[in-house]
């Protein structure tokens, strides 16, 4: 199935598209490359690359070779490796072969994978993300995430890095583009500002869907309801229209974060969608994870030739 789109970074990007996958669809995966904590801001480091943990998680979500796939999973606990998820590692060594071409690695990957899918930087240039929070510069996507306070201004450093030409070719080419869920700042809309890519976002022709977030995040989006979020997201990238906000309608997730709650009185959607969208815990709570069976069921309708999701008998349980 071509023309699917989704974007963003980290778990969100990779609870949309197990979803995707689990509707027939066979989408491309458009991922921030802001990350520089962890394994993937050690290799960025000591290496000049992009960081390739998100782009790892998007493989291996959409990997049909599982064996291999769980073993670039495994995550080293020991020695100068601690911390290192093989997937990592494999990126840098596919790159290292590819003469540096990133784009190549990841491609190879796929095939490797046997990836229902592609998977695409946001940009193959090495960018910094810096924002003002509560009056404050900080530097870096995880200073970002972790400074607490309102954030008043988010860009990139290069702040007009070249797009990767792929992803701007598949929003130009989408039916559908699926936006989060995910850390807002630093996943989603740090992914879109790269200009190229938020122009094609701005006119890509197909239904532009916004998955928000359950609750907030601790720090990043505290004291933000729906409309903020959504707010935020239409004040970053100029043009964009959402055709749809699918948002949580169900029991309150339990958790760090506070439910964003329905809301959407001052800002101009589309459609505002509620669906029950959250992980049942054991006892029966809601946590603030977007359940895969639920998330297919509520995205179904808008997915062009969406098959019967695999377990989304759940979503109505």
């Amino acid at each position: 199935m071509a023309g699917v789109v989704a974007v963003g970074g980290g778990h969100g990007l990779a609870q949309a598209l197990a979803a995707l996958r689990s509707l027939g669809a066979t989408p491309t995966a458009i991922v921030t490359v802001a990350d520089d904590g962890g394994s993937s801001g050690r290799l960025r480091r000591e290496l000049g690359i992009i960081p390739p943990g998100d782009l790892r998680m998007a493989l291996l979500t959409l990997a049909r070779n599982r064996p291999l796939a769980d073993l670039m999973a495994h995550r080293f606990t020991a020695g100068e490796l601690a911390g290192h998820a093989l997937g990592n590692l494999v990126l840098v060594a596919l790159a290292e072969q590819a003469g540096g071409d990133f784009l190549a690695a990841l491609d190879g990957a796929g095939q490797l994978l046997d990836c229902a899918g592609r998977v695409l930087p946001a940009t193959l240039a090495p960018v910094q993300l810096k924002a003002v929070v509560a009056g404050v510069q900080v530097d870096g996507q995880v200073q970002v995430a972790t400074a607490g306070g309102r954030v008043e201004r988010l860009w990139l450093e290069p702040g007009d890095p070249p797009a990767c030409a792929p992803a701007v070719a598949a929003l130009a080419a989408a039916e559908l583009v699926v936006l989060g869920p995910g850390s807002l700042f630093t996943s989603v809309i740090a992914t879109l500002l790269v200009p190229d890519l938020a122009r094609a976002l701005a006119h890509a022709p197909g239904r532009v869907i916004l998955v928000a977030n359950l609750a907030t995040q601790v720090r990043e989006t505290e004291g933000m309801n729906l409309e903020a979020h959504v707010s935020a997201l239409l004040d970053a990238v100029p043009g964009l229209s959402l055709d749809t906000v699918l948002m949580h309608d169900g029991p309150a997730p339990q958790g760090l974060g506070r439910p964003l709650g329905t809301e959407l009185t001052e800002v101009r959607v589309g459609t505002a969608v509620p669906a029950d969208l959250a992980v049942r815990r054991t006892d029966g709570t809601a946590s603030a994870i977007h359940d895969v069976g639920r998330l297919a069921a509520a995205l179904a309708p808008f997915v062009p030739g969406a098959v019967a999701a695999e377990g989304a008998d759940r979503a109505h349980r």
